[in-house]
C-alpha cells in the first residue's frame, strides 16, 4: 500500500465513523437557515475585502538513500526518489480571508463551537431530525451528523 495514502484513508474512516466533533457557528435561538445565510454573506464579504492571491512555488524532490548489496557482499548506496519535484499553486490570502469571515460571524453574535458526537445509546434513543433552531447548549450537548451536511444538536439528561 502506498504510504502517502494511509493518512487519507484514516481521515476517511474517521469521518465516516462519526468519531469527529461537529464544528458549527452557534448562537442560541438562531435558525439554522439564518446561520447558513449569514455565513454565506460573511464569506462573500471576506472575499471582497481579501481577494484571492494565487502564488506558485516549487516543491523540490525528496530522496532517500539505501544500500544495495550483491551476492559477494559488495555494497553500494543508491539514491531513491521518494517524491518528485513539483510546482504548486496556492492562495496566499486564504488564512486572512478565513479570519475576516470568522470575525464577521462573531460581529453577528456567533461563536464557533465543537460538539462531541453523541454516544450510540443517545443516538438510538433520539428521533433523528435536523436541528432547525439552535437550542441552549449544556455540558452534555452532543451532535448527530445527518446526510447532506446537516446535524442535530441533542441535550441528553
Amino acid at each position: 500500500m502506498n504510504l502517502y495514502r494511509v493518512p487519507f484513508l484514516i481521515c476517511v474512516v474517521l469521518t465516516l465513523s462519526g468519531c469527529l466533533p461537529t464544528n458549527v457557528y452557534y448562537r442560541e435561538g438562531a435558525p439554522v437557515s439564518g446561520v447558513e445565510r449569514d455565513r454565506t454573506q460573511c464569506d462573500v464579504a471576506a472575499l471582497r475585502q481579501v481577494p484571492v492571491r494565487t502564488l506558485t512555488r516549487f516543491i523540490p524532490p525528496t530522496y532517500s538513500y539505501r544500500p544495495i548489496c550483491n551476492g559477494a557482499g559488495k555494497c553500494r548506496t543508491v539514491r531513491v526518489l521518494l517524491s518528485p519535484g513539483r510546482w504548486e499553486s496556492y492562495d496566499a490570502n486564504e488564512g486572512l480571508r478565513a479570519r475576516v469571515a470568522r470575525q464577521c460571524m462573531a460581529d453577528q453574535g456567533y461563536q464557533k463551537v465543537s460538539l462531541k458526537p453523541c454516544p450510540p445509546e443517545v443516538v438510538e434513543a433520539t428521533v433523528i431530525t435536523a436541528t432547525r433552531v439552535q437550542p441552549p447548549l449544556t455540558e452534555n450537548s452532543c451532535a448527530i451528523r445527518i446526510k447532506g451536511g446537516k446535524y442535530q444538536i441533542v441535550n441528553p439528561e
